[in-house]
């Protein structure tokens, strides 16, 4: 909304609900139309249903259940509550090959028990293991790990360039650095002529605080403060030198960008050659075989929208997928260990072998036809398991009776059996002991 006359300057301000919810409330009449296309229907505001519902011509709604993302926001899935007559079911991707299908067919199936649908890839290659190819996007569940991301791509003499998805205007350094001037003491503030221009922010300076200003944002459950809060806390006396860095290395042209970030929100819709999965999405805490060592951890214990999340962020990649140890973790609950089968005479050639797995200290017998080897894999967090041959035992305990098509079961259980230490981050037990 803006002033009348020739003032251009915005008068209010207004979220996209608010001005939706005036366009409904107006009662728009589009009878000029033969049919309504509504694309993202698994995301609609209850505004939009309603004028789109009320309108006299056909309506045809195409989505992605499993691609919901905002019910955070009040959207509500127009597939499921909308009164239909056909439904066509779309079950290819053109975006990329098997492997990366295979990766989001196993989210459906493992964590939201979708087992009817499979989800096909073409014909062109795609992989998950691998360096990248092309143009790379780093896609975070949150704001503060997108600006980690930044921090981190930005350093060292040569800094990388990059585009932050939704432009840098729509990240919010400007009120990063007002909450950060609110840190300041006042005499800091006056010192160094520091002046907050985020009218809200602004306020708190008279009222409360920092500190009460962190109150309310934390009561008021706004997500989008709170990242930025937790971003002023962690760099804290950094805080300007970073921003002017970002802004610095930043270009509004994607295609000439060494590095996209963005949340895996502002990137629906979009693709890239390369994804990154970074490491801030829910979390499976151990492969399949380690599993009975945590009887606290289910995947039902997450909503819906956190699994959405992680299925969106796997199917932006077209040529290569970057996973975390996490979404490893997840495909060995479908039985993927990436290992392969190689004979046990090449193995040995160069001498003893001893099992890969980090507790074990079982040596590869000379008297075994094949061995397994777990193939290496390198982590979005750039962390890499070189991965190497597991013992018969250890084979067993991921893949079962197959093992004994390696070694008879005699062999098999002849090996001293290893039992893996699982040790989770503090605050990652402690959530599995609440769930």
């Amino acid at each position: 909304m803006r002033k009348l006359g020739e003032c251009t300057e915005e008068a209010y301000q207004m979220t996209h609900d608010g001005y939706l919810k005036l366009w409904q409330l107006s009662k728009p009449l589009l009878a000029s139309f033969d049919a309504i296309f509504v694309d993202e229907a698994q995301d609609c505001t209850p505004a939009i249903m309603n004028i789109v519902l009320s309108q006299p011509c056909g309506k045809i709604f195409v989505g992605d259940p499993h691609q919901q993302i905002y019910t955070f926001r009040g959207a509500v899935n127009a597939l499921f509550t909308v009164p239909h007559t056909h439904v066509f079911y779309l079950t290819q991707s053109f975006r990329f090959g098997v492997e990366i299908a295979y990766v989001g067919a196993t989210i459906l199936d493992v964590c939201k028990r979708v087992r009817k649908k499979t989800l096909v890839g073409g014909n062109h290659q795609s992989g998950i293991r691998g360096d990248a190819k092309g143009q790379v996007a780093l896609l975070s569940r949150t704001n503060a790990n997108v600006f980690d991301e930044a921090v981190r791509v930005t350093e060292g003499e040569v800094p990388s360039r990059i585009h932050l998805i939704g432009g840098i205007k729509s990240f919010g350094l400007d009120r990063i650095i007002d909450i950060w001037i609110l840190l300041q003491p006042e005499e800091e503030r006056r010192k160094q002529n520091l002046v907050i221009k985020d009218r809200f922010i602004r306020r708190w300076v008279h009222k409360e605080g920092f500190s009460g200003f962190k109150r309310y944002v934390t009561a008021a459950e706004d997500k989008e403060l709170e990242a930025k809060i937790a971003v002023v806390e962690k760099y804290n006396i950094r805080i300007p030198e970073l921003v002017q860095r970002i802004e610095k290395c930043h270009i509004e042209d994607l295609d000439f960008a060494e590095y996209i970030l963005g949340t895996v929100h502002k990137a629906k819709g979009l693709e890239f050659d390369t994804v990154h999965v970074l490491d801030d999405f829910v979390k499976v805490p151990c492969a399949r075989h380690n599993l009975p060592q945590l009887p606290h951890f289910r995947v039902e214990s997450f909503s819906e929208d956190e699994w959405n999340l992680l299925y969106v962020a796997v199917t932006r990649a077209k040529k290569r997928l970057i996973m975390t140890k996490s979404l490893e973790n997840i495909l060995t609950l479908a039985g993927e260990y990436f290992l392969q089968a190689e004979l046990t005479s090449s193995v040995l050639k160069t001498g003893v072998v001893r099992c890969c797995v980090g507790q074990c200290s079982n040596a590869i017998p000379v008297d075994t036809v094949l061995t397994m080897k777990k193939l290496p894999i390198t982590y979005s967090n750039r962390k890499e398991n070189k991965g190497g041959y597991l013992c018969h035992s250890c084979a067993e305990q991921r893949i079962g009776p197959l093992a004994f098509l390696t070694a008879s079961p005699e062999q098999v259980r002849a090996m001293e059996r290893t039992v893996e230490n699982i040790v989770l981050p503090r605050h990652e037990a402690l959530l599995f002991l609440v769930f």
